[in-house]
C-alpha cells in the first residue's frame, strides 16, 4: 500500500522512523487489515504545547534537566512508548539550562527544531546543533546537553527503548 503525507501548515517537519530494521530482522511485517494492536496516532502541535506549558508551571528541583512530553497512546501504557520497541518526545531545555550528564541503554535520535547555540557532550567531545540536523547520541555514551542560546531549545527524540523498558534495563 502507498502512504501520502502531506501538509497544509508552513514549516512543517516530516520526520520519518521506523521499526523496519527489527521488522526485518524478526521477518515480520506490518499489518495493514486493521488487525494491529498500534493504531496510527495524531498528535498536534498546539496540543503538544498546552502539555508542555502546563509541565512548564511544576515547581523545579535539583533534578530537573528539562521539560518533555512523551508520545504514547492508550495500547502503549504503562510503557509510554510510541510503539512497542521505540519512544518518542519533545524534550525541551530553558536558555541557559544545562541537563546533566546521563545515560541510557537504548540509542537515542535527537532531531533539532530549535537549536539556537545548543551543543551536546558526547563523552569528551562537543556537538553543535543546528536546525534541522539530527544526531545520535550512541547506547550507553555519558551525555549531557547545554543550551548557550535566548530561546528555548526543543527537539524531538526517538529511542529504541522499549525492549530495555520491558527488561528493565533503561539504564536511566
Amino acid at each position: 500500500k502507498e502512504t501520502v503525507h502531506s501538509s497544509n501548515v508552513e514549516n512543517s517537519i516530516l520526520f520519518l522512523i521506523t521499526n523496519e530494521p527489527l521488522l526485518c530482522f524478526e521477518q515480520l511485517s506490518p499489518s495493514f487489515e486493521n488487525n494491529s494492536n498500534i493504531l496510527a496516532s495524531h498528535w498536534p502541535y498546539k496540543k503538544t504545547l498546552s502539555f508542555l506549558e502546563e509541565r512548564y508551571k511544576r515547581p523545579k528541583t535539583e533534578e530537573t534537566s528539562g521539560v518533555a512530553v512523551l508520545f504514547s497512546t492508550q495500547e502503549t501504557l504503562p510503557s509510554r512508548n510510541t510503539i512497542p520497541s521505540i519512544n518518542t518526545s519533545i524534550n525541551t531545555l530553558e536558555s541557559g539550562g544545562d541537563q546533566r550528564p546521563h545515560r541510557h541503554n537504548g540509542v537515542a535520535i535527537t532531531l533539532a527544531i530549535e537549536a539556537e547555540n545548543v551543543y551536546s557532550m558526547i563523552e569528551d567531545e562537543k556537538i553543535n546543533w543546528k536546525n534541522g540536523v539530527a544526531q545520535i547520541t550512541p547506547a550507553a555514551e555519558l551525555h549531557s546537553h547545554h543550551n548557550r542560546g535566548s530561546k528555548r531549545m526543543k527537539s524531538f527524540v526517538v529511542q529504541d527503548e522499549g525492549l530495555h523498558w520491558y527488561l528493565r534495563t533503561t539504564g536511566f
